[in-house]
């Protein structure tokens, strides 16, 4: 079933691109819910792998939030690179890069926001049922390649937002939802391309994914029921010759089960709050590992005494490849790893708690080796900066930038002002 859906996705995409397929945002509607009727598909639960965390009750650290700097696409009249406008499958673009992004091999300075989950280069690309990586002829950086709908509902619903730099390309997909124009579900992601040394995304990779609350994986027109079944969404980039990509998993299903980049369809909250750093600009047989998780930046801030968990997941890219996790503090005093697990996802855990002679710089070293061949081995510097807290009443009260929120009032006593402030 699921490759008849493929083959016919294609043959009719092909006819789109020979201009035998309706040429306005109406006719090309009508034109695919004729064509992909909503359907009925099971869903293969799995169950959730234990040794692979997912984000949890905290927000993805890397998020970058645009602002006034970003530009909005206008979801009513600028997904038009195919020369009509489109709002559910449409592009936008061509976007010149001021940069050269290098993708497994080839340089590309040309790139397109392609509605359904992906930025593609060179060409833009409609397709809204997902292939899975290798496939020849999409090149494309794919957060989360699924049929993104821009038509439905909602105020706050179904903004995609970008900004240019002269070393990145930014791309968000806030609160999107599926087709045939749902937004009872919705899902926001980011994507981050630089040209190798942007600190935008850290430790020498090139390419970031970013995620929030994702919350559906599948249109009905790719035989999706409620957002879920049918042909799964897939998350990865893909130079498009069939040999050269890198898969982080495709997804169907509600829920947090993921079994590894390569097994069966994984469940869509497994990328709540996750993120994903890696390189595309090698030239090695062998993929290094992709560093994930939430405590994946390059700094964080402690107070003496505040305890701080740090969890980082490697991926390792080929499907029967094994991955180490290590990690080291040369002047950390009260640095623990807790728990390193190898695998195909291998997860690594540390805990800080800084005393006072900790107070000042750090830097954590955490490396997951895998054993390819040759052996690739992928470096997370992070940054910790233990402050001492600024002292109110003597020694009975700290307060740290990153603390948690206190109310002076009800601490210290006293009355309110009659203005509330």
């Amino acid at each position: 079933m699921r490759t008849s859906l493929l083959l016919c996705s294609l043959f009719a995409l092909a006819s789109i691109a020979l201009g035998q397929v309706p040429t306005t945002q109406a006719t090309y509607d009508a034109w695919k819910t004729i064509t992909f009727p909503a359907g009925t598909a099971p869903v293969q639960h799995l169950p959730p792998d234990p040794y692979v965390q997912r984000g949890g009750g905290a927000t993805c650290d890397c998020w970058i939030t645009p602002d006034a700097s970003y530009t909005t696409i206008d979801n009513n009249s600028q997904w038009d690179a195919s020369g009509f406008h489109n709002a559910d499958d449409g592009s936008y673009g061509p976007i010149m890069l001021p940069f050269q992004f290098y993708l497994y091999g080839s340089f590309y300075n040309v790139a397109y926001i392609n509605i359904n989950g992906n930025v593609s280069f060179g060409a833009y690309y409609g397709t809204f049922s997902s292939t899975g990586f290798p496939f020849n002829g999409y090149t494309m950086a794919a957060p989360f390649w699924a049929d993104v709908d821009l038509r439905g509902p909602g105020v706050t619903n179904n903004i995609v937002q970008y900004k240019v730099t002269p070393t990145a390309m930014l791309v968000n997909w806030t609160n999107v939802g599926y087709y045939n124009s749902m937004t009872d579900k919705v899902k926001t992601f980011q994507l981050v391309i630089t040209e190798g040394t942007d600190p935008l995304v850290p430790n020498g990779a090139n390419v970031s994914f970013c995620y929030k609350d994702m919350q559906w994986t599948t249109g009905s027109a790719s035989g999706g029921t409620n957002g879920f079944g049918g042909t799964p969404a897939t998350v990865g980039a893909n130079e498009g010759n069939g040999v050269d990509y890198i898969q982080f998993g495709t997804f169907d299903q509600p829920g947090i089960a993921y079994d590894g980049p390569f097994g069966l369809p994984d469940g869509v909250s497994f990328l709540d709050d996750q993120y994903f750093s890696f390189s595309t600009d090698i030239t090695s047989a062998n993929v290094p590992p992709v560093i994930s998780g939430q405590s994946v930046c390059d700094s964080i801030v402690l107070c003496v005494g505040d305890l701080a968990t740090l969890d980082v997941t490697f991926l390792s890219p080929e499907p029967a490849q094994i991955t180490t996790p290590t990690a080291s503090s040369l002047t950390l005093s009260s640095f623990v790893i807790t728990s390193a697990i190898p695998g195909l996802a291998a997860t690594i855990s540390i805990n800080i708690l800084p005393t006072p002679a900790d107070v000042g710089y750090h830097i954590i070293t955490v490396q997951g080796t895998d054993n390819g061949a040759p052996v690739m081995t992928s470096t997370l510097n992070i940054i910790v900066e233990v402050q001492q807290g600024a002292t109110i009443t003597s020694g009975t009260l700290d307060v740290c930038d990153n603390g948690a929120i206190v109310d002076m009032i009800t601490l210290l006593g006293g009355n309110p002002p009659a203005t509330g402030d």
